[in-house]
């Protein structure tokens, strides 16, 4: 007997654990971390009123709805062939949309080794996203 691995299962799982993580963490604590202001206090978006605390929100709001759509993806079975992946194509949406804004802040800082991750990240979502459709 094969052994089948479903692949779309497996990436689900993958944006499930990274986005859900990184969601929790930021949320756990309801408050903007001090390495997060002191990274963009000397930017332009320090110059925004409330600005480093509207960034970190959006970014959390971004995860959180990254992990949660994952989560109705695979409720839904949209791992299974036949299936339309409305919620998953969302949910890559959205991580594109989130590594752009992370992308955007490392340069803006001058961090230029975590923009390259982040341009790196956004680079295979956009591959699995036309990929992943057929």
């Amino acid at each position: 007997m094969k052994l089948k691995i479903n692949h779309l299962f497996l990436i689900q799982c993958l944006y499930f654990a990274l986005s859900a993580t990184t969601a929790y963490q930021k949320i756990v604590e309801l408050t903007v971390p001090e390495w997060f202001i002191h990274k963009f206090e000397n930017s332009f978006i320090a110059i925004i009123p409330f600005g480093i605390s509207i960034s970190f929100i959006v970014i959390s709001f971004l995860e959180l709805t990254i992990a949660i759509s994952m989560v109705i993806s695979v409720l839904n079975r949209e791992f299974l062939i036949e299936s339309d992946r409305v919620v998953f194509n969302f949910g890559l949406d959205l991580s594109l949309v989130l590594f752009v804004i992370l992308f955007f802040g490392s340069f803006l800082v001058g961090d230029y080794n975590n923009g390259a991750f982040d341009f790196m990240y956004f680079i295979a979502t956009l591959f699995i996203r036309k990929k992943i459709i057929f």
